[in-house]
């Protein structure tokens, strides 16, 4: 297949709601491991009517705290809006309305590694593909459980908000970058920590889609969305809300990465760094890693042309072209 023939095929397909697209194109050369790797998920695996709830009961440690409860709130976005020039610290705010676009389109993720849950946060960018973290899809064992490999089961909950969202989708098949699974000598693999998951039905006329902006290095500030499960930030985050942080970058561009004030704890894995561009709200970046001793900051990979070819790869497969 010639990815780079698909790229046309990437535009065309992207189909968020008027004013909500951009794309920039400017050469740069991709990192080590820039190649395609998927892997199909086993559907017959995914759970069953009511074993979401059993999950949620059987790993909350604490009640949740509604947003009317948890301080500030936010559309999710207003603040991009409003920040001033200098941003002292990220602002963590409780999203109020998840149902509003472009938020809409960004949901909870539930994925299962030889039983194990893990939970992250998604978006959807066009009508069957929604964008998270690699790691959200398939573990390297870098963690301390040592596991290995795709996730068994994917469930994708836009809009979720208490005890439910708009709908279950199920995700069909899972595309990651080689440069994930098996980082070339010499390189990391933060620069290829996002993954597609297209998933089992359309959504797009439930949650809109998300533009994206890519082949740059975006100044921010960014409004970072995510489902954090870990208090923090002054929080008791438990993952059954959508948290929005709005921080500066920081770094950029060494080794394909970005960092920015951000804090969200784990959950926000995968949710999207959403940032104003000539008006638009677009993802510029997604929530990837956190430095060891510290909630303040978060990493994500730059959406250079390994992303924009991966993302083309998907789009392509779905049409058989």
């Amino acid at each position: 297949m010639d990815i780079d023939a698909n790229l046309d095929v990437l535009q065309a397909a992207l189909q968020p709601p008027p004013g909500h697209e951009r794309a920039v194109s400017q050469a740069e050369p991709p990192p080590a491991g820039a190649g395609v790797f998927e892997m199909q998920l086993d559907l017959s695996r995914k759970p069953g009517p009511g074993s979401i709830d059993r999950l949620e009961a059987a790993t909350l440690v604490k009640p949740g705290i509604a947003p009317a409860d948890a301080g500030p709130q936010t559309d999710g976005l207003q603040r991009l809006v409003s920040a001033p020039e200098r941003l002292d610290g990220a602002i963590t705010e409780a999203v109020a309305d998840p149902a509003r676009h472009p938020v809409s389109a960004v949901g909870r993720i539930t994925a299962s590694f030889d039983g194990r849950i893990r939970y992250c946060t998604g978006t959807v960018v066009t009508e069957r593909v929604v964008l998270t973290a690699a790691h959200c899809a398939f573990s390297r064992g870098a963690d301390l459980t040592g596991q290995r490999g795709f996730a068994d089961w994917v469930l994708f909950q836009p809009q979720y908000k208490g005890e439910r969202g708009a709908g279950n989708w199920a995700g069909k098949r899972a595309y990651i970058l080689s440069g994930w699974k098996a980082p070339a000598p010499g390189t990391g693999a933060g620069a290829h920590d996002f993954a597609f998951i297209r998933i089992d039905a359309p959504i797009s006329h439930v949650t809109g889609t998300a533009g994206l902006l890519a082949n740059t290095v975006p100044d921010g500030p960014f409004s970072s969305l995510g489902y954090p499960r870990r208090p923090g930030s002054g929080f008791e985050f438990d993952g059954r809300f959508l948290f929005a942080s709005t921080g500066q970058r920081l770094d950029s561009g060494a080794l394909h990465v970005m960092k920015a004030q951000n804090g969200l704890t784990e959950g926000s894995s995968g949710g999207p760094w959403m940032m104003l561009s000539d008006g638009d709200m677009l993802v510029a970046g997604l929530n990837s890693t956190k430095p060891i001793d510290s909630d303040d900051h978060t990493w994500s990979p730059l959406f250079a042309k390994g992303f924009q070819k991966l993302l083309a790869h998907v789009l392509a497969d779905m049409t058989g072209a």
